[in-house]
């Protein structure tokens, strides 16, 4: 039996509607129409304060009145509420609001009293830059550094706000919930599997031509060495230090790097410019390193390399994933390609015939320096030791910078074959370590998402999932009315998404 696009836009409207049902403790009556629960007696008193999850929570279910206020008088629409966001940082992240009819794209931050901004050190984070609206249960007086629109959620919410007293213990609240399903769902499940690979294949592929004329830009505007070593030390970086890395690549030029030869010398010039270097006359460091990391100082000294700014994260890092263990890394990788890293970089599609053998000597590479496999840094051990760079971090590197690098046609040695051996090893790659990103894209998308281990199949389909996500969820503010994916016109849904 086929499915029209009137069935699928009155599953869609039901879909949404029991969802609706469920997120405010409404039954639904035969005819379809909503009737509202009273609450018990005990809730319709007075509540003076509540967790900080618990208001989170409030905000994420959108318990408040369709006409809303800040307390500086300017009026307030929500277009989206944002992102759950459990990581460093604001409360939820993009969201779309209209402010005095503007529409603003920022982060929203949740506090039970408004001087709690300044309690909790926000004012000089950056990370709290892109707040637009702090959202408090009470307004305890203006605040400096804080944003300027203020939304009292004690006086903004929808009397039936209390049942959700009822419904939700906060310590269990569903992570569905905080990442409901869009509009596209219902397209997405009535889709096959080996259709929305198809689809994720052909997204993934845009994704990676993107990183491609990226990387060709900047190529065209230095060199590809340079680029390719930028793009390589950023990706060390992952996502606490990547801008640390790129600014040491960027003001410590491969150029300069190139004068000195010798591992010593190169270790001591990177951790003394990445200012890594510990001061061994007042710090214990393990035994092992009492007497290198003397040596690396004078050697740094001795070979007039700078010091520069650079600002390390070292608080969210695990210990095999420490800025040392990475720049470790950095620093054989460099000594690997003898300062030509292109030419280094298309010297295995010379050596190999195929895609499949191209990844494997990419990931048969070694990146360790051994004096630093049993090491976090110059004061911690890693036990048992283990190699600098993981095979997830490696697979990374591959998919998102070598890659990539192999299909920019503006460099020298570029040849059709070894792009094309380049990409079709991108499309061999297995699935690669998921992030939030990607558990935020499946739980938009997939209905239930763990069908995500059904589809996510390859790496190309994780790349083309985010992809999609990012084009139309993020850049549309998640508003599902003006997504063309969510409201895309098809004769025959099963066949096509």
């Amino acid at each position: 039996m086929s499915t029209t696009d009137s069935d699928i836009e009155k599953m869609n409207q039901r879909l949404q509607r029991l969802y609706q049902a469920f997120a405010s403790c409404r039954s639904i009556s035969a005819d379809g129409d909503f009737s509202v629960h009273e609450p018990p007696a005990a809730w319709n008193t007075d509540h003076t304060a509540f967790s900080e999850h618990f208001l989170q929570i409030l905000w994420n279910e959108r318990y408040l009145l369709d006409t809303l206020s800040c307390g500086n008088g300017a009026s307030l629409q929500i277009i989206h509420q944002g992102d759950w966001n459990v990581a460093a940082g604001p409360d939820f992240r993009d969201a779309a609001l209209i402010i005095n009819g503007k529409l603003i794209r920022g982060d929203i931050e949740i506090h039970q009293r408004t001087s709690d901004w300044t309690r909790h050190g926000h004012g000089n984070d950056p990370l709290y830059t892109n707040v637009v609206l702090h959202a408090v249960w009470i307004d305890d007086g203006p605040i400096d550094h804080a944003p300027s629109n203020v939304l009292v959620l004690h006086d903004s919410l929808n009397p039936a706000w209390k049942l959700l007293l009822h419904e939700v213990e906060n310590i269990c609240y569903p992570y569905a919930r905080q990442l409901p399903p869009g509009k596209c769902a219902i397209r997405w499940a009535l889709t096959d599997n080996d259709k929305i690979q198809e689809v994720l294949a052909a997204a993934g592929l845009a994704r990676f031509e993107a990183k491609t004329a990226r990387f060709a830009r900047q190529a065209a505007a230095q060199s590809p060495d340079q680029t390719l070593y930028e793009f390589v030390f950023e990706s060390l970086g992952y996502k606490n230090n990547k801008d640390a890395f790129r600014q040491l690549a960027t003001e410590l030029p491969l150029e300069q790097l190139r004068h000195f030869e010798t591992e010593e010398d190169l270790e001591a010039v990177l951790f003394g410019a990445a200012g890594l270097l510990p001061d061994t006359t007042m710090q214990t460091l393990l035994p092992e390193w009492e007497e290198r990391a003397t040596q690396l100082w004078h050697r740094w000294w001795s070979l007039g390399a700078p010091k520069l700014a650079i600002t390390w994260n070292h608080a969210l890092a695990r210990p095999l994933n420490s800025p040392y263990r990475r720049l470790a890394a950095g620093v054989k990788w460099l000594l690997l390609t003898k300062f030509q890293p292109m030419k280094w970089l298309q010297n295995f599609t010379i050596m190999v015939s195929s895609s499949k053998l191209l990844l494997e000597v990419l990931f048969q590479t070694n990146y360790d320096l051994p004096h630093w496999r049993g090491c976090q840094n110059f004061k911690t051990a890693v036990k048992p030791p283990s190699a600098l760079l993981g095979h997830q971090r490696i697979a990374d590197i591959i998919a998102n910078v070598f890659l990539p690098a192999l299909c920019a046609s503006n460099v020298t040695g570029f040849t059709e074959q070894a792009a094309r051996l380049a990409k079709d090893a991108f499309l061999m790659l297995p699935p690669m370590q998921s992030n939030r990103s990607l558990t935020e894209a499946a739980h938009r998308f997939l209905t239930p998402p763990s069908r995500s281990k059904e589809v996510l199949k390859r790496a190309s389909h994780q790349q083309g999932l985010l992809d999609i996500y990012h084009n139309f969820c993020q850049n549309l503010g998640h508003d599902c009315s003006k997504c063309p994916f969510a409201n895309i016109g098809q004769t025959s849904p099963t066949n096509q998404l």
